[in-house]
């Protein structure tokens, strides 16, 4: 409990601005003006405010991926109480839940999706997630070294970790959130000598699916890897005897098992999605950080100092942290009976070998997928800094030690001359943009301060009095105080957070778009408008997005098309929107939003719509999202279907690749149709995981729904279930045998979804089973235990 009060105050002193001062973790002065608009501020109704520094943090992947998921997660559950497989809003149509990015399996998520996706929503969650990492931290200590006043102070340091400045609004916040209960879980879960396995191993289970389904799948694996061979390091130490080995290995793969069923729908769908798609980490790449900004694990100020420093940034602790690890080193002989202490430090020794490169990167590269991950010198980063942190708590547990004051002394000289030896090796090493000494040596000062005032009390036989304690601490909050958030100080080196605003305010533009039209439609910014997903806040479906994955035909597709540029591996822009057109045709796009004021080329096919926050161009040659043809064409390139899209740029067509046309004998008499006949679909129902709509046929033909994802729908053809077919070089189709009206249906369900979902359920039902025997368990040793 007292933890628990500690991490609770802390929270509040360390996120003030957001509580009390109407600020926010997912404001939009973190992305420096590209969100719906593309000039600032990004918001309609958002009072013009500076933007804040982030300090080279990834703030995009949050505000341009994360917040418009949570309104998609949202609308989808609460709306229509389907949970959302499939994204409507981004490329055309792409996979949701093997994104593996979408938070879902967090139970921290729901608090977005019962908050409608809206900020303050939001600002729950990351005072949540912090709260728990703060809880977690301390429980931690206290299990492994059982020091009480320890583990309120790691409570509280927890929440000033270092690695907060780096993530302050990304997804690795909650990731990070569940990393210390891994750790104590996993320790408890193979402690052979306890009686409470089930308890633990439920802990176990719902601390790692959380880590897992919380919105960076790279980290959390890494970190649940990670955290769990630690645990398992420390217990075999422990192991004496086959048998107990045999039953300590047993343990975990029975819970491990468990784990992967329960996170089946997701691993399974992502596998499923990855077949077929491309990716940022396509490459073979392992970026390691060079050994001489070693204190950049320590204080990221060493690696702002970088003027490279996007190419090698990374999370650091603080120096009070070093000062800590130090101190271990030098009295190990206190520690040596401390069994965590030593796997504590052969962790630190592994993970600073995959950041700092003393594991040679050729050994990386033959491990699969790690070697694609393109910054596990980031990722690694994390896992350094938790084993870093503990292993500063050894360090300053040796201070309770009786030994002489001179000896003390001579520890926090060598402590001194060691870190003055880091940094100037690194600044020999190293060429750098700025450096601001002043705040780097009085941090210095704090860290070696507090631990020595504290030494000094305790070495001279006095009771330290509050006002030496405060002294202690303010010492210690010194070279950890700038990784809280505040609403004032330097912004190179604090966190100020912007203030909290409505993320789908009311544009006029855009509700009337949507007042005006009935038959689905797709918009396309200009620039950087409505940038990322950013158009999913609005329920508008782009052909841009900044999904992990992304369909490998639909890019092949676009990336090539004349006046489209593809660039930094996902964004898409539109550069002349007079070349780009037919394929905007085809895509669906009725509407190109730009700047009021811009001068739309004068042969662009079209009108301007509105110019009330945007100047909106409607496209009268826009093609209808789902339509019938009589005739088909074999086509068998891109090359080839953009050549003949550009000839016949307002007209929709249906091509299919001849190899295709080969295995489907029925189809083939559609290419000697002379004259063709097109007849678009009428009366859509458009769900989070389904298109339905009505069509009439005029005769035997093929029916195009213009979204993505072809091989992984299902079609039903009034009620009767019909194959579907890849059309157009990306999207969907069917074959009508006979004219008629007909009433279609395509539904989303990744491949092997059935199995994934009885992996699930299998293993939901045996972790209810055990929930309930442990909670008869319990009452049975409540009602055996003696009265007091």
């Amino acid at each position: 409990m007292a933890i628990a009060l500690v991490s609770l105050l802390v929270v509040i002193l360390n996120c003030y601005p957001v509580i009390f001062c109407g600020k926010s973790f997912v404001s939009p002065v973190t992305v420096n003006g590209a969100m719906v608009y593309d000039w600032w501020p990004p918001l309609p109704g958002m009072a013009p405010s500076p933007v804040v520094s982030q300090h080279e943090s990834d703030t995009g992947a949050m505000m341009w991926w994360g917040v418009p998921m949570g309104f998609v997660e949202s609308r989808s559950i609460l709306e229509h109480g389907e949970l959302p497989f499939w994204n409507r809003y981004s490329h055309a149509g792409d996979a949701l839940i093997g994104q593996t990015e979408t938070m879902l399996g967090d139970p921290l998520q729901l608090i977005v999706i019962f908050g409608r996706g809206a900020a303050a929503a939001w600002d729950v969650k990351f005072l949540t997630a912090k709260f728990l990492f703060c809880l977690g931290f301390g429980w931690l200590i206290l299990r492994l070294l059982g020091n009480r006043p320890l583990s309120l102070i790691y409570a509280a340091l927890a929440a000033y970790c270092g690695a907060y400045i780096f993530i302050d609004n990304h997804m690795m916040f909650f990731v990070l959130a569940y990393a210390p209960w891994i750790l104590l879980s996993a320790i408890e879960l193979l402690d052979l000598q306890s009686n409470r396995q089930i308890r633990w191993g439920l802990i176990w289970l719902l601390a790692n699916f959380a880590c897992f389904n919380a919105g960076h799948l790279e980290l959390a694996v890494d970190l649940i890897g990670g955290l769990n061979l630690a645990a398992l390091a420390c217990s075999l130490t422990q192991a004496s005897g086959i048998f107990a080995l045999v039953k300590l290995l047993g343990r975990l793969g029975f819970w491990t098992l468990l784990f992967f069923g329960l996170t089946a729908p997701v691993w399974l769908s992502f596998l499923v999605a990855l077949s077929g798609s491309n990716t940022a980490h396509d490459k073979l790449t392992v970026m390691q950080l060079p050994l001489a900004r070693l204190p950049g694990a320590f204080e990221d100020i060493f690696y702002h100092l970088r003027n490279d420093y996007y190419d090698t940034r990374a999370p650091g602790s603080s120096l009070l942290i070093l000062v800590g690890c130090l101190l271990s080193a030098l009295r190990w002989k206190h520690l040596k009976s401390e069994r965590f202490f030593w796997v504590n430090t052969a962790a630190i020794a592994l993970w600073g070998g995959f950041v700092f490169g003393w594991i040679p990167d050729f050994i990386i590269a033959e491990i699969p997928f790690l070697n694609r991950v393109g910054h596990i010198q980031v990722d690694f980063s994390f896992l350094l800094i938790i084993h870093l942190t503990l292993q500063s708590a050894y360090g300053f547990k040796s201070l309770v030690n009786n030994e002489p004051w001179r000896r003390t002394v001579w520890d926090f000289v060598w402590v001194g001359l060691i870190v003055e030896g880091l940094v100037f090796v690194y600044f020999y090493e190293n060429q750098y943009a700025w450096f601001n000494d002043y705040y780097i040596y009085l941090a210095g000062a704090g860290a070696l301060g507090a631990p020595l005032l504290f030494k000094y009390f305790k070495t001279h036989g006095r009771q330290i009095s509050a006002l030496g304690w405060t002294i202690i601490l303010l010492l210690g909050f010194i070279p950890n105080g700038r990784f809280g958030l505040y609403n004032f100080g330097t912004a190179e080196l604090m966190m100020l957070p912007g203030p909290r605003e409505v993320l789908d305010a009311h544009s006029p533009a855009i509700e009337k778009i949507k007042a005006e039209e009935i038959d689905p439609f797709r918009v396309v910014g200009l620039g950087s408008i409505l940038i990322g997903d950013y158009s999913a806040t609005y329920a508008l479906e782009d052909i841009r997005s900044c999904a992990p994955l992304w369909n490998r035909d639909y890019i092949k597709l676009i990336g090539h098309f004349p006046g489209i540029r593809l660039t930094e591996d996902w964004v898409i822009r539109i550069i002349d929107p007079v070349k780009a057109q037919p394929l905007l045709n085809l895509l669906n796009v009725k509407y190109l939003l730009a700047k009021p004021g811009t001068e739309m080329p004068s042969k662009l096919a079209g009108r301007v719509a509105d110019q009330s926050d945007f100047l909106v161009f409607s496209n009268s040659e826009a093609w209808p999202r789902a339509f019938f043809s009589n005739r088909i064409m074999p086509i068998s390139s891109n090359e080839e279907f953009i050549q003949q899209l550009l000839k016949n740029p307002d007209r929709p067509f249906i091509a299919i690749a001849a190899e295709e046309i080969k295995k489907q004998p029925a189809v083939q008499f559609l290419e000697t149709v002379a004259a063709s006949t097109v007849s678009p679909a009428t009366n859509y129902r458009l769900l989070p995981n389904s298109t339905a709509f009505d069509i009439h046929a005029s005769a035997a033909g093929m029916v195009c729904l213009t979204e993505e994802q072809a091989q992984d729908f299902s079609a039903k053809v009034n009620h009767q279930t019909k194959p579907v077919l890849t059309v157009n070089r990306a999207f969907k189709g069917i074959y009508l045998e006979a004219p008629g009206d007909y009433h279609i249906e395509f539904s989303y369900r990744p491949r092997y979804w059935r199995l994934a979902c009885a992996l699930f359920w299998s293993s939901t039902i045996l972790v209810l089973a055990l929930t309930m025997s442990e909670i008869i368990r319990a009452r049975n040793r409540q009602k055996l235990r003696p009265p007091d």
